[in-house]
């Protein structure tokens, strides 16, 4: 068994991408793997018997590697930039970790390092730097760079006595064309859509109004996510102008559009608010153009509307909302359901998400619609623990019945991450339920971890305390940098099902995937994908080194007992 752990941990280490270096108590250097020699253009048989001082570019002085070894001999561990030197001549900058190995006695007798080029490692946090801004299936501005946009409009029609109006554009009935020609397909559609959209803005110069003198597009066209983009429409004179962009928008859409080699017609419903007429804050502002989008749509959709003051579905919609979710709340009407994760290498379901479900009479209600409204009310808080003892209970039920522990991964709120108490709820769940620990994984997004970075790390690492595992959910559509992120004591990270699903339409997104793969695992973390829905997407993650796999066609969600009768039923 030793001697197959050894050829699995050689074969590891002669693998990845990040040069590793093994020398003795003395520092001679006795292993280096593949990426070592590629990193240095130095081969194994050139450096076997030397120190690491052969890689030294003369950047750091005595006192600096005085203080490296002692830190090492203090704590038996060293992390942080260097400069090395090429046989071509070349310094380059690389991130050392280094970790002393002792033996039975306590005595070092190997020293362990590992090391990456810091320039590739920029290139792959530029990449994904990317993501923060632009929507990585039209390459829009994404919901980010849309308020911080907005923002900037606002101030300028102050400064010049001009309007700012705000456009939210839903494509109607888009999950019948998802139901009827594939994922796929309504995502390239969506691209096309854009593609017909930026056609209906104005590109005009606005030199003569620009206090800077300076050239810039006069409106944005944004993608929020889903079917919905939004428009910003700068410096408009009077409140009909932004009709005007609306039936051009509308009429870029009046040609069929083909998918599939079929031609289909699509109509949009559009919500228009105007700054200050409307709203004089983002949030208001958009809540009015959402109310607007809304009543478009109660009336049959398609078309455009401008918001006023009696247009209060959005309010109402709450309110009655909220009395149903507290009634459903207090009679323990909501349920969970698990959908499966399966580990790409063996096949085996090794876990699942605990994903929230209200089912009423009149079917069952998305939980885009009660979550944000959830956590505006504070109702998340008890909703959130009922949702962690459940999951937590049914984790232990379900691991009896399949024979071997699973791990439930179970998603936080905002709310929940930032309220006093948290290790305190997690701690009586784990007791209550009797559940170990390492097979609770509590997932939280970039955005929530990025508001106040000192205190997200501190909660996260009572929580790792715990002996609970951690998840970056939705990697890849936040604000997560690799500088913050490899002081994130976090497990995993979790691929944006965006990114995989584009996969089918576009090649290019592979490169992205690898990206974050290869960093989740430079940062020692597990890797998983969500919304894998194609065998040809599992054959990519699995040729990348992704770790666990999730989406339809691993599993759908499903209750407990399905769940459970589903695993038992493909062993």
């Amino acid at each position: 068994m030793q001697y197959l752990q050894a050829c699995l941990l050689t074969a590891i280490v002669e693998k990845i991408p990040h040069a590793v270096i093994v020398t003795d108590h003395a520092h001679n250097i006795i292993y280096v793997n593949p990426a070592y020699e590629y990193l240095t253009g130095l081969s194994k048989q050139e450096v076997l018997g030397k120190t690491p001082r052969i890689n030294q570019s003369g950047h750091h002085d005595a006192a600096f590697y005085k203080s490296l070894q002692a830190e090492l001999d203090k704590t038996g561990h060293w992390e942080g930039d260097v400069w090395d030197f090429l046989p071509n001549g070349r310094s380059y900058l690389k991130h050392l970790s280094i970790k002393a190995l002792a033996d039975f006695k306590g005595e070092v007798s190997y020293y362990f390092a590992i090391f990456s080029e810091l320039s590739t490692l920029h290139r792959n946090e530029a990449e994904l730097e990317r993501l923060t801004h632009y929507d990585p299936l039209t390459d829009l501005p994404n919901r980010i760079l849309f308020r911080n946009r907005l923002g900037h409009e606002f101030n300028i029609s102050s400064r010049h006595n001009t309007r700012t109006g705000l456009i939210l554009l839903n494509v109607d009935r888009f999950k019948l064309i998802n139901d009827t020609f594939g994922f796929a397909a309504g995502d390239q559609l969506l691209v096309d859509v854009a593609v017909r959209l930026c056609g209906g803005i104005r590109r005009t110069d606005l030199l003569a109004r620009q206090e800077s003198r300076q050239e810039r597009d006069a409106d944005m066209l944004s993608r929020m996510g889903g079917n919905d983009f939004s428009f910003i429409l700068s410096e408009l004179r009077k409140p009909d102008d932004a009709s005007i962009v609306a039936e051009r928008i509308l009429s870029c859409l009046e040609a069929p559009f083909t998918v599939q080699g079929e031609e289909i017609y699509v109509s949009a419903s559009l919500g228009l608010a105007i700054y200050p007429d409307n709203a004089q804050d983002e949030d208001s502002l958009l809540q009015c153009a959402e109310s607007a989008l809304n009543q478009v749509k109660a009336e049959g959709r398609g078309g455009y509307r401008f918001f006023s003051d009696d247009l209060n579905i959005r309010s109402a919609f709450r309110v009655r909302l909220e009395a149903k979710m507290r009634k459903a709340l207090q009679q323990e009407s909501f349920v969970l359901y698990y959908q499966p994760k399966q580990d790409l290498k063996t096949g085996k379901i090794t876990g699942m998400e605990a994903l929230l479900r209200w089912p009423t009479d009149e079917g069952m209600i998305s939980p885009e619609d009660f979550i944000p409204l959830a956590e505006d009310t504070g109702m998340i808080n008890p909703l959130g623990r009922w949702i962690l003892f459940r999951a937590l209970l049914d984790t232990v039920e379900a691991s009896k019945q399949v024979g071997y522990p699973l791990q439930v991964a179970v998603n936080l709120s905002m709310r929940q991450f930032q309220r006093p108490g948290l290790r305190e709820l997690v701690t009586e769940a784990i007791t209550f339920s009797g559940i170990d620990p390492t097979q609770v994984e509590l997932e939280i997004t970039e955005s929530m971890v990025m508001d106040k970075v000192d205190e997200a790390i501190a909660t996260m690492q009572s929580l790792r305390d715990l002996g609970v595992q951690l998840a970056i959910d939705d990697f890849g559509t936040g604000y997560s940098s690799m500088a913050y992120l490899r002081n994130f004591p976090v497990n995993t990270l979790k691929i944006d099902q965006t990114f995989v699903k584009d996969l089918v339409a576009e090649d290019s997104n592979s490169s992205i995937i690898e990206a974050v793969i290869g960093l989740g695992r430079g940062l020692g973390m597990k890797v998983v994908a969500e919304g894998v829905e194609t065998q040809l997407q599992l054959d990519f993650l699995k040729r990348a080194g992704c770790h666990l796999g999730q989406g339809y066609y691993i599993g759908h969600p499903l209750a407990l007992d399905a769940f459970v009768e589903a695993i038992n039923t493909s062993d």
